[in-house]
């Protein structure tokens, strides 16, 4: 469809595996079946996107998988592993947009609402890194 979208990110962490873990999937608590988040992201573009995000399978401190509903509907994944560097995280979204405006434009600005997703991801990979000292990444 016009407006789905897939997205693989890869992050390194600068953290021990658990550190991670906890840190991406800490919204409101520790990722675990059933809880729920209600999220509203927000990229470069002037636009927010509201939707909430349900965890379906947790294995700490391995991967987590969430279902979404709202201006997002889909789902994703994080998965983690340890590096001598620190974790080696991916994160495979898959939304289809529903937001009014946003759907609508999918099939013009496709390549510019991908670019703002990979602006947004950049932005939030620095944050998480900066929740960690120098030297906590494994050895």
């Amino acid at each position: 469809m016009y407006n789905e979208y897939r997205f693989v990110d890869r992050w390194l962490v600068r953290a021990h595996v658990e550190a991670a873990y906890d840190v991406i999937g800490d919204t409101v608590g520790p990722p675990r079946p059933g809880r729920h988040m209600r999220i509203v992201s927000r990229g470069f573009l002037p636009y927010l996107l509201r939707w909430e995000a349900e965890i379906v399978e947790a294995d700490a401190p391995r991967q987590f998988a969430f279902v979404m509903k709202g201006d997002f509907v889909g789902s994703g994944s994080w998965t983690f592993d340890a590096g001598d560097a620190g974790t080696f995280t991916v994160f495979g979204f898959r939304p289809r947009v529903e937001k009014p405006g946003v759907k609508q434009l999918s099939p013009i600005l496709k390549p510019l609402f991908r670019w703002n997703h990979r602006w947004a991801m950049q932005r939030g990979e620095r944050g998480v890194n900066a929740l960690f000292p120098r030297g906590e990444a494994a050895t």
